[in-house]
C-alpha cells in the first residue's frame, strides 16, 4: 500500500521517542548515524483497531520497525502489527517488531510460540514484549 505523504514524517533526529496519548508505554528509537528515518503512524489511515501505532522505516540502515504500544492485551498487539506489515506490503527488509506493553505477559511456552510462530509467518525479527519503555538502535 502506498502510504499518503502527509501522513508521513522524515526525521534525521538522534533520538525519536513515540508514545500514544492513552498508553503509559513509550517507544525510543537510536539513531546515532543520523539516517533519514520515516515515521508512520498507521492507526491514522487504518483505523484505531486496525494498525500498530508507529512504524519506522529506514532504507539506509537498512531496516523497518513496528511497534505496538499496549496496555495488557498481547494477543491483539500481534493481530495489530500482523495487520499493518500485510496492509503496507513493504519490501524493506529485516523487519524488526515490538510490543511495548504496561503490564507484561508471563514468557510461558505458549507465549514463547506465538512470538517464534509470527516471526517465521511475518518473515520478521519479534523481539520479546518489553514493559513500560524500550528502546532500540539502527
Amino acid at each position: 500500500m502506498k502510504v499518503p505523504t502527509h501522513f508521513r514524517r522524515v526525521t534525521r533526529n538522534k533520538i525519536i521517542p513515540v508514545k500514544t496519548p492513552k498508553a503509559a508505554s513509550a517507544f525510543r528509537l537510536l539513531n546515532p548515524r543520523q539516517l533519514p528515518v520515516t515515521v508512520l503512524e498507521p492507526e491514522n489511515f487504518f483505523g484505531a483497531e486496525a494498525g500498530c501505532d508507529f512504524v519506522f522505516q529506514a532504507p539506509d540502515a537498512p531496516a523497518e520497525i513496528y511497534v505496538e504500544l499496549k496496555g495488557s492485551d498481547f494477543p491483539k498487539a500481534l493481530d495489530q502489527l500482523a495487520n499493518t506489515i500485510r496492509v503496507l506490503q513493504s519490501p524493506l527488509q529485516p523487519k524488526h517488531c515490538f510490543v511495548v506493553i504496561r503490564r507484561s505477559p508471563t514468557m510461558d511456552l505458549k507465549t514463547q510460540k506465538q512470538l517464534l510462530n509470527f516471526g517465521k509467518k511475518h518473515r520478521c525479527t519479534m523481539h520479546p514484549p518489553k514493559t513500560q519503555h524500550h528502546e532500540y538502535t539502527l
